[in-house]
C-alpha cells in the first residue's frame, strides 16, 4: 500500500498506514439518490452563540443522506467510526490534549471496520442521519449529529 502525502503533524503520521484515494472503493450506486447535505445545511449556527441544527438537517433526520467533508485524524489505524469535519484537522484531538475538536462535526459510525485516508483528502459519507445531543458510548463524546451504518469514498477517485 502506497502512503498518501500528509498534512498531519508528526504525531498524526505515527498513526500508521493511510489509504490512497485510488484504493478506496466507490459508494454503491443507490447512494447517488440520497440527498446531499453540506455543513451549512446541518448547522445553522456555531461558535460562541452555540450550535443550532439547520432546517434541511431537521427535515432529513432518520433518513439516508450524503455529506462531504474531511476525516479527522483517527484514534487508531483502523476502526468502525471517525469524525467528519468541515475543514481539515491536522492534529489528532484524541491524542493531543491541546488540540480541540471543531464544534460543528459529524460522528460517523461505519457499517464495518475501515482504514482511513489523509485528513486533507475530501471524502463523501453516506449513512442514516441522527440528530440530537447524545453521549456516544464508544467514543465517550457528546455529539449532536451522527451518521449510522455509514460508508465512505473519495469523490472522483
Amino acid at each position: 500500500m502506497t502512503r498518501a502525502p500528509s498534512i498531519l503533524s508528526p504525531h498524526g503520521r505515527s498513526h500508521g498506514a493511510l489509504l490512497t484515494p485510488a484504493s478506496v472503493p466507490r459508494l454503491p450506486r443507490a447512494t447517488d439518490n440520497y440527498p446531499g447535505l453540506s455543513f451549512r445545511d446541518i448547522y445553522a449556527t456555531t461558535g460562541v452563540i452555540g450550535l443550532r441544527i439547520a432546517g434541511p438537517a431537521k427535515e432529513l433526520a432518520g433518513q439516508p443522506v450524503r455529506i462531504r467533508g474531511y476525516m479527522a485524524p483517527p484514534l487508531l489505524d483502523q476502526g468502525n467510526f471517525f469524525v467528519l469535519t468541515r475543514s481539515p484537522v491536522i492534529t489528532c484531538p484524541f491524542c493531543d490534549p491541546g488540540a480541540g475538536w471543531p464544534d460543528d462535526v459529524v460522528l460517523v459510525h461505519l457499517e464495518r471496520d475501515s482504514q482511513f485516508v489523509d485528513p486533507a483528502q475530501m471524502i463523501e459519507v453516506a449513512g442514516a442521519l441522527e440528530i440530537g445531543a447524545r453521549l456516544d458510548a464508544q467514543t465517550g463524546a457528546m455529539r449532536l449529529v451522527r451518521l449510522r451504518d455509514a460508508q465512505w469514498h473519495v469523490p472522483g477517485a
